[in-house]
């Protein structure tokens, strides 16, 4: 800002219009003033996020904020009680992702030879971690809260056992019509990932009977299903809900974002072309200019 006067100054000077100064140094003063008052608000009206919540955890554990669109580590720090309150400055607005983490004594068996042959990977985690859409502008205060807390070591049974991390789920409390749009977005998802998740139970529990009763064939085609992560038939159902859900809220910046991180999974490309265009226009050419 400063530096922006100097050369106001200086190319007056070069044009010899010092008559002109001398003449209009009131408004000169009342301009300088108002530069300096505006930088001045600029560095003390700093918009800060304050991280709230509460984890049935034994210290010490670990709290990483992560943008969840490029990725970059936002935040970090190390919690020494079950409560916590941790302020941020300055964070832009956008989908977030919150990693709670802490040491874990347990090491699976296909683990072992990992962490042996990568000392670099550290002693093993527990993980814990939730998304959610952050605007300072709109709410200075998010608490985080497992929707189902249970005691440290329950935690720690489901995160050891295979899937188990996918049924603890954590709420996101904050003020805001766009965090509340986005917790619907992922309620929307989570329905679909329980439903994915039961009927890949159900078809394991056939496979069983198929193998005991030698029929081969059809155990190689419920492996083939359940090898993939989304089972065809239920995620074709929440593409469709999930389009229909963006085309009702298609004026929503929020919507922009999901739609942006949708992108890097090519093979729906195809699937969300219609969403991208019923964007307008200069929507459009931002997420162009992104890619």
């Amino acid at each position: 800002m400063f530096g922006s006067i100097l050369i106001f100054l200086c190319i007056i000077i070069w044009l010899g219009h010092v008559s002109w100064i001398m003449m209009n140094i009131r408004y000169l003063l009342i301009y300088f003033s108002v530069l300096i008052f505006c930088a001045c608000y600029r560095q003390t009206h700093v918009i800060k996020t304050e991280i709230i919540g509460k984890l049935p955890l034994s210290a010490p554990f670990y709290i990483d904020l992560y943008s969840f669109e490029t990725g970059e580590k936002m935040m970090s720090d190390t919690l020494d009680q079950e409560d916590f309150d941790l302020t941020s400055k300055s964070l832009p607005k956008g989908i977030y992702q919150l990693v709670f983490s802490w040491e874990r004594d347990v090491v699976k068996s296909q683990e072992i030879e990992r962490f042996a042959r990568q000392p670099e990977l550290g002693t093993p985690k527990y993980y814990i971690s939730t998304t959610f859409w952050l605007d300072p502008n709109e709410s200075g205060k998010y608490k985080f809260l497992l929707e189902s807390p249970g005691k440290q070591a329950e935690l720690e049974e489901l995160l050891l056992a295979k899937n188990g991390s996918k049924s603890i789920k954590m709420a996101v409390v904050s003020g805001g019509k766009n965090n509340k749009l986005y917790n619907e977005y992922l309620t929307l998802v989570d329905r679909y990932k329980d439903k994915n998740r039961h009927q890949k139970d159900s078809l394991q529990q056939v496979a069983v009977r198929y193998s005991d009763h030698k029929f081969l064939q059809e155990v190689g085609r419920i492996q083939k299903l359940l090898s993939k992560d989304w089972l065809d038939n239920v995620k074709n159902e929440l593409l469709a809900d999930e389009i229909d859900f963006m085309k009702r809220n298609i004026d929503n910046e929020v919507i922009h974002r999901i739609y942006q991180i949708q992108l890097n999974n090519r093979e729906d490309v195809e699937r969300y072309r219609e969403i991208y265009n019923l964007f307008p226009f200069n929507v459009r050419q931002n997420l162009a200019a992104s890619n």
